[in-house]
Order: structure tokens, then C-alpha cells, then sequence
């Protein structure tokens, strides 16, 4: 297990190949930290930065490069911040700067998810402050032309999981009106909203994928993890599910369980093959085949943890655990 910080706080946040994404916070300003690694060290670290704080929080790999995305020139706060900008860019192999774009969407707006899609670029993201908060979908060109853009709905709170390949990609997404619930966003290629499905009652989706051609929600019910298909539902009390693996033989679902950081792997009926439980005061933000990275809080800080995982991956049911 190796610690790394690179300021007050260190956050790595999603990965795409060898590439980690998460923000920084030198004790004035946010900045995006970008960190090639190789197991669990870190062989290269760049940063983003410029007015006001910035944050990264979505990566996708392409032909070329990277795509990533989150949000830029605004002011981080408690609840959430104002004055974001949803921010996307591509970057070469070399991490070097291709093209940029600050997007301003209701004063307040964050890219959550970008999915590429041949000659073409989607992001998501939710927008707006607490009372009057909805998404955003876009569709960029791979030369970053913005092409459309569409901002829609208004509840009590809202919270971007995961943008889904499909004939046309689906948002998901979770909302407060009263409770929590998941809903499915709808929309064709010119992004014209074509309707919404309730998907799941009572829990909030942290992040969403297909695996096994099943749609897949991970985040928290209450206060208990929570994975969730249409054909089963697991929860552990006392923790969250913050992100996702889907493997050839099982999805590793990575987070935390009781203030202790974990990844678990399930088979296709949501039995549990193994937990592994990692360091404590955290939780597990990015599990890959090789590595479990996440944050723990440590002597006043936030630090980021890179974890190798062994053989656990390849490990089957263990009734013990």
C-alpha cells in the first residue's frame, strides 16, 4: 500500500487505463490532478489549473489520447460550490492540452460523465444549487465543436451516476422530490428529450454501468451500501458503494463498509465470492484488475491510497468472509 499527497487534499476520483483523474487542493485552490501510474506507483503527475478552483471527475480513453471532463473557474464550498463551469477536454498521450471547453449552464454545472461514441463526444452532468437542481446532456464534436447541449429539470437535489451506451446513450441519474429515487433519462441524436423511467425507489446511484447486459446501479440506501439489478438488490449496513469493475467473471464493486475501505466481488446473481477489507478512515474511489485507489483521511489530511489487490480478483465463493 502506498500514500500519496500532494496537498491538503489528494482525491483520485476515476481512471481510464493507466491514467488516474481527481482533484488537488494546495491549501488555497483546487486544481485537477492528472496521475499516470504503474501498479501502485505513480510515474508521472500533472495538474490543471487556472482562475478560481478546478476539479476533475470523469476520464475516457480514446484512439490518441484522453478525454476528461469536470468543472472549472468556480468557488468549492460545503454544499457543493457556485460559479462552476462544466469543463471538458482532450489531451494527447503525452497529457499534453489538445482543446478545452468552460461550458455555463444555470451559474453552477460539473461534467460527471462523458462517453464516447465514434466521430462523437456525450457529457453529463448535473447543474443548478440545492432546490432547483437538474442535468445536463451534450454532444461534442472530437475536435470539441459543441454541437448541442440540453438542460432540463428542476428537483429538491439531484445527483449524476453514469451515462450508458445503448442505440443512444441513456442518463442515469438520481433525484430528490420528497425521497430519493432512479430514474432512466431518455434522448435521440439531436438531444430531444423522449421520456424517463423509474428505475429504482429510495436510494441514491453513485455511478451506473451495464455488465452482462444488465444495467447495474452502485451507491447507498439510506445509510447501507447498495448494488442494485433488476433481478436482485445487496445491502450492508453502515457503508456506501462508490464505484465499479464489471470483469469477465464477476463485478467488483468498490467503497466502504463502517468507515473501512473495501472492494467485493459479486457473481451474476448478487451473491458475494469474497470482500477484501483495505485501510481504515476511507474508501475506495477507482478498483482496476491491479490496484484499489481511494482516500483516507490521515493526520488532518486527505490523502490518496493505492492499493495493490493480489490475487483476490481470481479468488472464488468463501462462506467464511
Amino acid at each position: 500500500m502506498r500514500t500519496y499527497s500532494f496537498g491538503v487534499e489528494t482525491i483520485p476520483v476515476a481512471a481510464a487505463g493507466d491514467l488516474l483523474i481527481g482533484s488537488v487542493h494546495d491549501g488555497k485552490n483546487y486544481r485537477i490532478m492528472l496521475a499516470r501510474i504503474s501498479g501502485d506507483e505513480i510515474l508521472e503527475i500533472r495538474f490543471l489549473t487556472g482562475e478560481g478552483d478546478w476539479e476533475g471527475h470523469s476520464i475516457a480513453r480514446i484512439n490518441g489520447g484522453y478525454l476528461i471532463g469536470g468543472a472549472a473557474e468556480g468557488m468549492a464550498t460545503p454544499d457543493g460550490g457556485e460559479g462552476w463551469k462544466a469543463y471538458v477536454a482532450r489531451l494527447d498521450e503525452n497529457l499534453n492540452l489538445l482543446w478545452e471547453r468552460k461550458i455555463e449552464i444555470r451559474g453552477n454545472g460539473c461534467v460527471y460523465s462523458i462517453l464516447p461514441a465514434g466521430d462523437s463526444i456525450f457529457i453529463a452532468g448535473d447543474t443548478g444549487r440545492a432546490g432547483n437542481r437538474g442535468f445536463f446532456v451534450g454532444k461534442l464534436s472530437v475536435d470539441g465543436e459543441l454541437l448541442w447541449l440540453k438542460d432540463f429539470s428542476s428537483w429538491e437535489d439531484a445527483m449524476t451516476a453514469s451515462l450508458i451506451h445503448g442505440e443512444m446513450p441513456k442518463l442515469i441519474g438520481s433525484v430528490k422530490d420528497g425521497r430519493w429515487k432512479v430514474i432512466a433519462f431518455d434522448f435521440d441524436s439531436d438531444g430531444n428529450f423522449l421520456g424517463q423511467e423509474t428505475i429504482a425507489e429510495g436510494g441514491i446511484a453513485l455511478i451506473a454501468t451495464i455488465w452482462e447486459d444488465k444495467l447495474i446501479l452502485a451507491g447507498y440506501k439510506g445509510d447501507d451500501l447498495w448494488v442494485w439489478s433488476r433481478e436482485w438488490e445487496v445491502t450492508h449496513p453502515n457503508g456506501a458503494a462508490t464505484s465499479v469493475l464489471p470483469l469477465e467473471d464477476g463485478l467488483l464493486v468498490g467503497g466502504e463498509l463502517k468507515g473501512t475501505a473495501l472492494v467485493m466481488k459479486f457473481d451474476s446473481h448478487g451473491k458475494i465470492l469474497w470482500k477484501k477489507p483495505l485501510w481504515e478512515r476511507g474508501w475506495v474511489e477507482v478498483p482496476t484488475r491491479e490496484i484499489a485507489a481511494g482516500l483516507k483521511e490521515e493526520d488532518g489530511k486527505t490523502v490518496m491510497i493505492v492499493e495493490m489487490l493480489g490475487g483476490f480478483l481470481n479468488e472464488t465463493y468463501n462462506p467464511e468472509r
